[in-house]
Parts: structure tokens; C-alpha cells; sequence
């Protein structure tokens, strides 16, 4: 349930233990500045044996970074009204980012949650964190770095020029391998701009931070990777030539070159291990009919899925076998990649910062 400002104020008032060691003297509801500019409210603290002090309040329900980016403005003119006002947010919940955010422009802020971080000059600091979100309903993005979903931000990082429309963009995933709605294009975008990662505008839709866009895939990829379960297979193999040219007459895309052995492909890494992602393992296993299955010591690693994420962007790429035989093999692009080595550790996230510069650069092929 998303609470209203009403509400939130309401149980900040009546529940003392949010704001503990703070005690509440005085309390006024819109009080009569200028017509526009005007908190929510005004409330005068007092500490046990210190000092007592007035804060200047707005109050949040959702507390994006572009919430609180249009706020800062508004608490700024409420200070000046007042000579010794304090600006002040109350929201459900303040995440660590949106934390950050205020402390950068000196704005204390207390949460629902039992978190807040109270700061007057030479005076007082207060900071209480790690209560977890009791209002998830307030979180302003919800997985949208993850699955489906994380597509969009991929697709922005390839063109760091940007997108005409949203159409566009959904052109642009759709014509990789990947399958995506304009609905979901929709949603994600709303929720790229409340975060302030992207500027979209009447004629382009923009990445504002490549670097934090990418921060924010790797842990989405991350905590998507820890709950997915993985299907994997590993089989014996003495020719590497045979495997080779098999993947490279089977049909288009239904194997992709991943992990480490796609680094390899892309000179980043050696390895002795193939990994292949396979959409249908039955169907690799009539394929490959002269590979053994070897759980224990099999060089060859068949990893079951469906998932269109993984061949988004991917390329064909040519190899050459034992100096002399050349095969086409697919392979993952440079930011699924990326999402893997980060997710490999220890050494995994050593390959995926050779890999961050050409991302960054938003290298893409058509």
C-alpha cells in the first residue's frame, strides 16, 4: 500500500521511536509563507540535554533521486525564510542512493523505517541506517535491471547517441534477438528518468551516466544470477576441432559461446573449458552424439536456457582451428559478457574491466 503525505506525516507524529533521541516541541502544518513556496510542514526538535531546532519538512512518498533533485530548490527557499531553519525530508523509506543524494546537498531526513540521518551545523548529527524497507510498494524501480527488463538500459549503452522515439528503441531490441513490448519499454524508461540515468526529451532518448547505468545492470545481473537456477551439463571431449565445426554447422544462434570461453574468443582470457549456452539440451545431446558425459571432469559445459537476454546482440565470429580450418561460431556481446565476469568471481570481474572501456564507448555493429 502506498501511503499519502497525509499518512506519513500522521505516523511519523505518533510513533516517537522513529525519531528517537529527538523530541517533538512544536508542529504546524503548511504554515503562511509566500503562495508557492511553502513546506509541508514545519517542526521544531529538541535533544536531551542539547540544543532545540526548527527543520523546514516536505514529505515523500517516493523518494526518487528526481524527487529529491526537484526539492532541493523548494528546501532551499524554506531556509532562507527562516534564519536558523533546518531542510528536512520525510519518506516511507530512504534507500542508500536517495541517502547519499541528501547528505551531498546537506539535507537531513527521517524515514517510517526507523532510519535518518539529522544533521544542524556545529550543533547535532544524528545518523541511524540499515532498517530495511517496510514499504516496498514505495521502491521506485523494481527489477528493472534484471530479465527482460534490463534490456532497455543494455540497448541505451550501445547507442550512447541516443533514440528518436520509443518505437525506435523497441525496433533496435527486437531486431537482436530479443523480444520486448513497447509497454515494457514504457515502464523502464519512466523509471530510468525518476532515477536520473537518462534524458529523454520530445526528439531523443538519452543515456545521462554511462558508467552508473552499467553499475546498475552488473547488480541486477548479480542478484537475478543468485536466485536463477542453472541447468548446467558437462561432457568429455578429445578433439576440440570435431566440437568446433559441429557449432559451426548447427543452426544459427541455437548455441552461443559464453564465460570464459567466450573471452577467450574475444582474446581477453585462456581457458581450457568450452562453455556453450544451448537452447534445447536433447536436441545437443543427438547433435554432439560423440561427446561423453562427465559431471566430474568434462571440458565441455552445455548450459540450458531460454533466456532471450543472453542473445541479445550476439554476433557471428570466425575462428580458426589448428592453423588451418576456419569456423563461424556465435558469441555473446560485450555487455552479456561483462554481466558474467562480474558474476565470476574471483576472476571473473578482472576480465569484465578489460571489457568496460568498449562498452562505455557504446561500440555496436549496425
Amino acid at each position: 500500500m502506498r501511503l499519502k503525505e497525509k499518512e506519513i506525516i500522521q505516523r511519523f507524529i505518533s510513533s516517537p521511536e522513529l525519531y528517537n533521541p529527538l523530541n517533538i516541541i512544536r508542529y504546524e502544518v503548511q504554515p503562511p509563507f509566500t503562495q508557492d513556496v511553502c513546506p509541508d510542514a514545519v517542526i521544531e526538535f529538541s535533544i536531551p540535554g542539547g540544543p532545540s531546532f526548527e527543520v523546514m519538512v516536505k514529505i515523500q512518498s517516493i523518494a526518487t533521486p528526481k524527487q529529491i533533485f526537484l526539492m532541493f530548490s523548494l528546501l532551499r527557499s524554506f531556509v532562507k525564510k527562516m534564519k536558523n531553519g533546518v531542510p528536512m525530508v520525510i519518506a516511507p523509506y530512504i534507500g542508500k542512493r536517495q541517502a547519499k543524494a541528501l547528505a551531498k546537498e546537506g539535507v537531513s531526513w527521517i524515514d517510517l523505517c526507523g532510519n535518518m540521518m539529522v544533521q544542524v551545523s556545529g550543533k547535532i548529527y544524528i545518523e541511524r541506517t540499515g532498517n530495511k524497507n517496510k514499504f516496498p510498494d514505495t521502491a521506485p524501480i523494481k527489477k528493472i535491471f534484471q530479465g527482460t527488463s534490463s534490456l532497455v538500459s543494455r540497448a541505451l549503452l550501445l547507442k550512447p547517441g541516443g533514440f528518436r522515439t520509443q518505437y525506435e528503441l523497441v525496433d533496435f531490441i527486437n531486431s537482436r534477438n530479443a523480444n520486448i513490448t513497447a509497454g515494457t519499454v514504457s515502464r523502464v524508461l519512466k523509471s530510468l528518468e525518476e532515477e536520473i540515468l537518462i534524458r529523454k526529451t520530445k526528439s531523443l532518448i538519452s543515456v545521462i551516466d554511462a558508467l552508473k547505468v552499467l553499475e546498475r545492470l552488473s547488480e541486477g545481473y548479480i542478484s537475478y544470477a543468485k536466485r536463477k537456477e542453472v541447468k548446467a551439463y558437462r561432457f568429455s571431449i578429445k578433439d576440440l576441432k570435431s566440437v568446433s565445426m559441429r557449432l559451426s554447422l548447427s543452426q544459427y544462434f541455437n548455441y552461443l559461446a559464453c564465460g570464459f570461453y567466450a573471452a577467450r574468443i574475444k582474446g581477453l582470457a585462456a581457458t581450457d573449458e568450452i562453455t556453450i549456452l544451448v537452447k534445447d539440451i536433447e536436441q545437443a545431446r543427438k547433435e554432439f552424439d560423440f561427446i561423453t558425459s562427465d559431471t566430474e571432469f568434462g571440458n565441455l559445459k552445455f548450459i540450458e536456457t531460454n533466456d532471450s537476454c543472453n542473445w541479445f546482440n550476439s554476433t557471428e565470429v570466425e575462428l580458426t582451428i589448428a592453423s588451418i580450418v576456419k569456423v563461424s561460431m556465435a558469441v555473446v556481446d560485450d555487455i552479456e559478457l561483462y554481466l558474467e565476469m562480474m558474476a565470476d568471481t574471483p576472476r571473473g570481474p578482472k576480465v569484465a574491466e578489460l571489457l568496460k572501456p568498449r562498452i562505455l564507448k557504446g561500440q555496436f555493429d549496425g
